[in-house]
Formats: structure tokens, C-alpha cells, sequence
């Protein structure tokens, strides 16, 4: 229940805090007061467009805030423990909106920053308002099969209808999803097909090449001792002969052989030196054993032109596949290994089609069941809805209405393979005609009021708000719907804007909403009122502005018909 509004700079109000109560609960004042005002701020604290040009002229900012009483809305205390924002001290829920002119607007619930997403959900199950906008809805075959489902969803003998719903929505997204990949896939045969033959094509020229693992480095090896044969062959021989042959001049084998025949001659007069003679000894060996190794690498050398011709085509072949596949020969295999996944992949794609066709078949066969389902639940929801409707319109004044709900086939969408369109008869003897054809000004006020008051009785929301629901009715009508608002009032709290003095003078609390000002500015305030002060408020509105003894003896009469008080 809403139990308090604070509104700061909005629009033509500087301050303003207002103390709502349960039951039935009336603004009135004349025109140009600034009732829409109230309406406004109620909008916007609970989360519709917060205009920018709300904001008070003169102010950088306006503020509204609402605290509800949600000690018996369990609904809405789960919300608030999911997403931690449950009262610590109190059972009261404060809902704040603060609108900047410049700059990004906030959204507040117990004093917590939220985003408006989830701002909008809580308040949403708290109050609903309506207006001259819902009702020109019920005339919008389209928005039907919404009030429709909004009963469905809240009538207990259907428990499932919710579940339903919400699994043939789930099925028909993956069903969609399903079938925009079918056809990404059949899109994409022809460049499928193009592509393995590109895969093919570079696995083979891999594969011709028959890469060995670092084979690049050891044939850069032996080109270069090719390229180098001549000078190659000169510098060991060159070696050779300094070591061991001779020629002329002395090898060096030969001088170390007499200077290793001197040591030992020495050696043997005086031993001190024998390590110096056995280091000698092995040095010649060693010098032996290299002028062998020089020239058995120097026989080995021998200029092959055709050789080294072989080894730079095939570096210039391996060189080539870098260029395409990879700066290495390890790189190369393994974009070899990839292109051979990614051909597997494709080889499979026909495949891959057919499953994916049997995947949809089954889901839509899932979806059909889900949609017979809820087509189904919808037609016992339509025949209870006509009973309740029926009996409501009866009680504002239309005792000869008939009306109905038509289902008919429609392709299939996320809310199932349904359309739905009221249609009514409001007189006697005539046609059932569709809702938005046939009824007056009047008469689309009286059926949102039933609506609301069926809906109410089921739905989460414990404040409903209407903004001169009484519009273009009048007489008796006018008393029905006076009755109704009363009636509602004592489930739900009500709060209604009029012009009429019928339905305020049936509420249980009265507000009159007026216009001041002073030298510079204009204020809108608001005063609940007494019962002398709802006599006088009564009378204007009833007399047009001046109250006269036969208003005022009015008011006192409609006061007196309204029990509650």
C-alpha cells in the first residue's frame, strides 16, 4: 500500500508530502489545478519517463519519493531479499526517482542506487495506473491476448499457465535460434565447398613436399661447403701440408718429432723435465691424428654443381611454403595439422545439416505441444473471463451486454499460435461486434474498470490508481462506477482522480488539489479534507465553481449515501 508521496520541484510543485490511506482514496480540484501533476509524479516514482521537463523552472533537480507498506506482499518481499535490498528496521519500502535537468537521473529503493530495469520491476508489483492511455489499449486488438494472459496467469484453478508460457517462449527462441543456423549453414555450402577445396589443395602441396623437421637448417649447411668446395680444398690441403707433408718448408710433425728426440735425450740426463717430454708426446699425436682428419676432409671435397643446383631448388621450394604457411618448417606442419581439422570439419557438413533439420523437427514438435497447451489453458481462461466480465458490466450499468472472447489461429511467435479480440454487444438483440468497433467513450471506461477489478482480485499489485476513470459517463453509469471504485477499495488500496462528485463523494478519503500563487511564481498544493470541507468541495463541483445552498445541500446528501464515512 502506498503510504506516503514526497514530491520536490516537480513541475509547478516546490514541496508537497501527501499521507495516502487503504480503501478509497479521491483528488479533485479544477481545472488547471494540477491533478495530471499528481498523476505525473506517481509515473514517475514508479519508473515510466522521467522527462527532464518535470524539473521546476528555476531548480537543477526534482525528487519524488514513495514508501509502501509491504508487510503483507510476500511477492514483493521475495524480489527485495533476491536482489538484497530488504528493509532492515521496518516493513516500509521507499521507492525515490531524483530527475536532473542536466546529467543522468537516478533510480533509488531503500536508499540503494539501482538500475531502472530493476527499479521497474519492483515497482510494478506494487501499483498500476490508469489512465486515458490503458483504456485506448483495451481498443488494441493486439493488446487482447495480453489481459487475456495477465488473467490466465493469475487465476488459480490454471497453476500451469505461467509455466507454460514461459517454456513455449524458451522453445520457440531456441527453435529460432535453430533455424537461423540451418540457414547460415545452407548459405554457406557453396563457400564450404570452396573452402575444402582450398584445404585439399594446401595439404597436398604440403604433403608433396614431404618436410622433414629442421631439414631447412642442414641444407643451408651443405649448400654453403658446395658453394665453398674450391676454397675449401685449398685451405685443407694448404693445413695438410703445413702439417705433415711438407714442402717448402720443414712440417710441423717433423719439428716436433726432433724436438721430442732432444727432450728425451735431455730426460734422460735430468728427469725434472719428463711431464714437459710426455705433454710433447701427445701433442705430436695429436698433430698426427688432425693432419689425418684434414686429409680425410679434404678427400672428401669435390665440387658437385649439379648437387648444389638440387639443394637450391629445394630451399626455394621449402621457402616458398613459408611464405604461405608459416616463417618455419614446424610452423608449416602444424598449419597442416589445422587445415586438416578444419577439412574434417567441412567433410561432416552435410552431416551436420541433417541432424541439425531432425534438432528442429523435434523442437517444433516441442513448441506444439507447449503452444496446444496454452491455446487450450487460453480457452478456459477466455470462458471464465466472459462469465466475470459479463457480471461486472452488468454491475456499471450495462444490463443487457454481452460479451466474448474469440481465439483464432495465427502463426506461430513467442506468445504461442494464438489471436485473441473482445467482442461485445452492449444492447439487446444485437450482434457480438469487436470491442474496439462498437463501444463509446463511456462504455471502454466502464469495461477497464471491470477489467481492473477482476484482475486485481488475483494480481500482486495492492495500489491501483485511476485518472478520471468517470470520463464520459454519467446517471446511473456514473453511480455504478462510483459503487465499483468503492468496492475494489475495500481489497485494494484505490486512488482516483475526478471530476465527478458521485465517485468523491463515495470515497473514504478526500483530497483537494489547488492552485496558489503569489508575485513571482505558481504553486500547486494539496489538503485532504474534513467532512465540512468535502461539503464545500462537493458543491463546487457540482454547482461548476459557485457553491450555492442547493450544492451545498447536495453534498450534504451524497455524503450522507456513502456509508463508509
Amino acid at each position: 500500500m502506498l503510504g506516503k508521496l514526497f514530491i520536490q520541484n516537480f513541475a509547478l510543485i516546490d514541496q508537497l508530502e501527501l499521507d495516502f490511506y487503504r480503501g478509497f482514496n479521491v483528488l479533485t480540484g479544477e481545472t488547471g489545478a494540477g491533478k495530471s501533476i499528481i498523476i505525473d509524479a506517481m509515473g514517475t516514482v514508479t519508473g515510466s519517463q522521467a522527462l527532464s521537463e518535470f524539473v521546476r523552472s528555476g531548480e537543477n533537480k526534482a525528487i519524488v519519493e514513495a514508501v509502501f507498506d509491504i508487510e503483507d506482499n510476500q511477492g514483493i518481499m521475495r524480489i527485495l531479499e533476491e536482489y538484497g535490498l530488504l528493509p532492515e528496521e521496518s516493513e516500509d519500502l521507499i521507492l525515490t526517482r531524483e530527475l536532473v535537468k542536466t546529467g543522468k537521473n537516478l533510480c533509488r529503493i531503500n536508499g540503494r542506487t539501482v538500475n531502472l530495469s530493476l527499479y521497474r520491476e519492483i515497482a510494478g508489483n506494487l501499483v498500476d495506473i490508469y489512465g486515458q492511455h490503458q483504456q485506448q489499449s483495451l481498443l488494441d486488438q493486439q493488446k487482447h491476448i495480453e489481459i487475456l494472459d495477465e488473467y490466465g496467469e493469475g487465476n488459480l484453478s490454471l497453476a500451469d499457465f505461467s509455466d507454460t508460457k514461459e517454456k513455449l517462449a524458451a522453445c520457440y527462441e531456441q527453435l529460432l535460434a535453430l533455424r537461423k543456423k540451418l540457414t547460415q549453414m545452407e548459405d554457406n555450402e557453396k563457400e564450404q565447398a570452396r573452402m575444402a577445396d582450398m584445404y585439399r589443395y594446401q595439404i597436398e602441396e604440403i604433403d608433396n613436399c614431404s618436410l622433414a623437421v629442421d631439414e631447412d637448417k642442414r641444407l643451408e649447411e651443405e649448400r654453403n661447403i658446395l658453394a665453398s668446395a674450391e676454397r675449401l680444398m685449398s685451405l685443407s690441403s694448404q693445413a695438410y701440408s703445413l702439417l705433415y707433408e711438407g714442402g717448402s718448408v720443414r712440417p710441423v710433425t717433423e719439428l716436433l718429432y726432433e724436438a721430442l728426440k732432444s727432450l728425451k735425450d735431455l730426460c734422460m740426463v735430468d728427469s725434472s723435465l719428463n711431464s714437459v717430454c710426455e705433454m710433447l708426446e701427445s701433442a705430436v699425436y695429436q698433430v698426427e691424428e688432425a693432419a689425418r682428419d684434414v686429409r680425410s676432409y679434404s678427400a672428401k671435397l669435390e665440387p658437385d654443381p649439379a648437387r648444389l643446383e638440387e639443394i637450391e631448388n629445394r630451399l626455394n621450394r621449402i621457402k616458398n611454403l613459408k611464405k604461405k604457411y608459416g616463417d618455419s618448417i614446424d610452423e608449416i606442419l602444424d598449419y597442416r595439422k589445422q587445415v586438416a581439422s578444419s577439412l574434417a570439419v567441412i567433410d561432416n557438413y552435410d552431416e551436420e545439416i541433417r541432424n541439425l533439420k531432425v534438432q528442429i523437427e523435434k523442437t517444433a514438435g516441442k513448441y506444439k505441444s507447449y503452444a496446444d497447451r496454452l491455446t487450450s489453458a487460453r480457452k478456459k481462461a477466455a470462458a471464465d473471463l466472459k462469465k466475470c466480465i459479463t457480471t461486472e458490466l452488468k454491475d456499471l450499468s450495462m444490463p443487457y451486454v454481452s460479451f466474448d472472447v474469440k481465439i483464432d489461429p495465427r502463426e506461430p511467435s513467442f506468445n504461442g499460435q494464438d489471436m485473441v479480440e473482445f467482442l461485445i454487444s452492449p444492447n439487446k438483440g444485437e450482434p457480438l461486434k469487436p470491442l474496439a468497433k462498437i463501444v463509446s467513450g463511456g462504455e471502454v471506461s466502464r469495461i477497464m474498470l471491470a477489467f481492473r477489478s477482476i484482475l486485481a482480485k488475483t494480481g500482486p499489485v495492492s495500489t491501483l490508481i485511476f485518472d478520471e476513470i468517470d470520463a464520459g459517463i454519467g446517471g446511473n453509469a456514473l453511480h455504478a462506477v462510483a459503487s465499483k471504485l468503492s468496492a475494489v477499495g475495500r481489497d485494494k488500496q484505490v486512488i482516483c482522480v475526478t471530476h465527478s462528485p458521485q465517485i468523491a463523494g463515495i470515497a473514504d478519503h478526500h483530497f483537494m488539489i489547488r492552485k496558489t500563487t503569489d508575485k513571482k511564481r505558481t504553486f500547486t498544493r494539496v489538503n485532504e479534507l474534513d467532512y465540512n470541507g468535502r461539503i464545500e468541495e462537493l458543491a463546487r463541483m457540482l454547482s461548476g465553481g459557485k457553491i450555492t445552498t442547493v450544492s451545498r445541500t447536495h453534498a450534504e446528501e451524497i455524503l450522507k449515501q456513502n456509508t463508509l464515512f
